[in-house]
């Protein structure tokens, strides 16, 4: 969110006091969720990260978003995925999950959850190169 106002649980004063929590605690349960999905990476996580600069896509993304409009709270969310899965049965599974999660957690509603998909990871590739070695010399070849 743009303002870095908090948001409290709940209307009522209990007895104890007031409960509310920073917008970044939202980000993240969603966050949590969405990578729990087989086959989701955010595009901030580790794995990731090189996805998204091998992508172009923004090294800064924080891969959640928490925004209130005139509808209530929205949650983006931006994502890479594996190759082969369902893209419509996934996001709408990531919708839904992050929405039960931060309900049971917060008893917040979230109006929407919107996903965003920025690049699909191959499957596996049987690359002779070896990542961590890029300048190795072939079988034979000498320095």
């Amino acid at each position: 969110m743009a303002e870095s106002k908090y948001l409290t649980l709940s209307d009522d004063s209990s007895k104890n006091g007031q409960i509310s929590l920073a917008p970044e605690v939202i980000e993240i349960i969603a966050g949590i969720t969405a990578e729990q999905v087989q086959g989701v990476h955010l595009v901030n996580s580790s794995f990731s990260k090189g996805v998204s600069a091998l992508l172009g896509l923004e090294s800064g993304a924080s891969g959640i978003k928490l925004t209130e409009d005139d509808r209530g709270l929205v949650i983006e969310v931006n994502v890479v995925l594996d190759f082969g899965i369902s893209v419509p049965q996934t996001a709408a599974k990531l919708q839904e999950k992050i929405k039960q999660q931060i309900l049971f957690m917060t008893e917040i509603v979230i109006n929407e959850v919107n996903i965003e998909v920025d690049g699909m990871l191959p499957e596996e590739t049987n690359s002779s190169i070896d990542p961590d070695d890029i300048f190795a010399e072939k079988d034979g070849e000498e320095k």
